[in-house]
């Protein structure tokens, strides 16, 4: 903002200088001075306030964003690691369901050995 602020504020002297140079001819009372103070300033604060103006909104869009696409990120995050967990939990279950079906399996020969002989 300060370099756009610099660069109009060349671009008026820039113009000053050039009326000047070229020896305008002014009525009477009306000084180069007076003419920049009058016709260019407004023009320039007003480009001025613009400038900050979108400055401000551009980096509070860009606050904004960078909030909004660290809350998704943390939300992925969260999310893969609770699947993860699930998965952990259900394959912890499925690894315990296997040695009770074996277990069971076990039993139900000695059951079956227990009937044969007797």
């Amino acid at each position: 903002m300060e370099n756009t602020n610099e660069d109009i504020d060349i671009a008026l002297y820039d113009l000053k200088d050039f009326i000047i140079k070229n020896d305008a001819e002014l009525e009477q009372g009306v000084t180069f001075d007076l003419i920049i103070e009058r016709k260019a300033m407004p023009y320039v604060d007003r480009r001025k306030l613009e400038s900050k103006t979108l400055i401000l909104n551009a980096i509070a869009y860009q606050e904004d964003f960078d909030y909004k696409m660290g809350e998704m990120t943390n939300n992925i995050v969260n999310f893969f690691k609770e699947f993860a967990t699930s998965l952990d939990k259900n394959k912890d279950k499925l690894k315990q369901t296997e040695i009770n079906f074996q277990v069971s399996l076990a039993n139900c020969g000695d059951h079956h050995d227990e009937i044969i002989l007797n």
